[in-house]
C-alpha cells in the first residue's frame, strides 16, 4: 500500500491549511493523462475517496489511492525532497518497514 512519510504527511497538512481546504479533507493520487502514451500522478484534496479508491490514514492525513494507481503505487512512498530550499513532494520506494520522516 502507498505510505505517506511523516515529512510529507506534515507539508500536505500544512498545504492543505494554506488553501483554506477544511481538515476533513484528504489527498487523492491520481492518474493525470499527459502526452500520448504516458500518464502523470496527480494530487489534490478531495472531501471523500472516490469509487473504487483505496482508503488509509497516515499521521493524520487520510490517503485516497485511485484504483488504477494502487498497484503500481503498492511498494512506494510519498516523501518530501529539498531542492533549491524548496520542499517537494517526490515518490520513492518504499523502505523497509515504516517510512522514515
Amino acid at each position: 500500500m502507498l505510505q505517506v512519510t511523516q515529512g510529507a504527511a506534515a507539508l500536505l497538512t500544512e498545504l492543505r491549511s494554506g488553501q483554506d481546504v477544511p481538515e476533513t479533507y484528504g489527498v487523492r493520487v491520481f492518474p493525470e493523462s499527459a502526452q500520448p502514451g504516458e500518464v502523470t500522478i496527480g494530487l489534490g484534496f478531495t472531501e471523500a475517496p472516490g469509487d473504487g479508491d483505496q482508503v488509509t490514514e497516515q499521521d493524520g492525513l487520510k490517503v485516497y489511492v485511485a484504483p488504477e494507481l494502487a498497484a503500481p503505487l503498492e511498494d512506494a512512498a510519498i516523501d518530501v525532497a529539498e531542492e533549491d530550499g524548496a520542499a517537494r513532494l517526490v515518490f520513492r520506494p518504499q523502505d523497509q518497514g515504516t517510512p522514515q520522516a
